[in-house]
């Protein structure tokens, strides 16, 4: 077993902060829903808080967040990895990001702090197949994810 150096993130922390980037941060709808489609297993275990959430209702929620606001990171941190010898490992990802309604440009800050399964597939190629996320958002018109 394998872990990052104190002084640099590791390869799953980097690999997963340019998916977000590309789910989350960029303007082309066409490439955050590919990028997810890549990047997060078909069968993958989601939990939000407490609730159970099914892939389909974690990407709805996601594109539809994409609609309403421009993201913004604020900071990523990579809090823990455990990088497994065949490829993929486990992450704890500590991530904060700015919201702006697109129509009335209120801002408001979501902090998610998440726990990450990400495995290789039979390609060779990393999936995220779990994660648990404790998430929060500031007061406002941000709309709570209900799974």
């Amino acid at each position: 077993m394998s872990a990052s150096q104190d002084s640099k993130n590791s390869a799953l922390f980097n690999w997963l902060s340019e998916a977000w980037v590309k789910i989350l941060f960029q303007p082309d709808d066409d490439l955050a829903v590919n990028t997810f489609n890549k990047t997060f297993a078909n069968d993958i275990v989601i939990k939000i808080n407490h609730d159970h959430v099914t892939r389909e209702e974690y990407l709805a929620y996601i594109t539809s967040t994409r609609a309403a606001f421009n993201l913004a990171f604020i900071h990523a941190i990579e809090v823990k990895v455990w990088e497994s010898p065949n490829g993929g490992g486990s992450l704890v990802f500590d991530g904060e990001l700015k919201y702006v309604d697109k129509k009335t440009k209120e801002e408001q800050i979501g902090h998610a702090i998440m726990i990450l399964d990400i495995r290789s597939d039979d390609n060779g190629e990393l999936k995220v197949v779990q994660t648990t996320e404790c998430v929060t958002r500031s007061a406002g018109s941000i709309k709570t994810f209900e799974g």
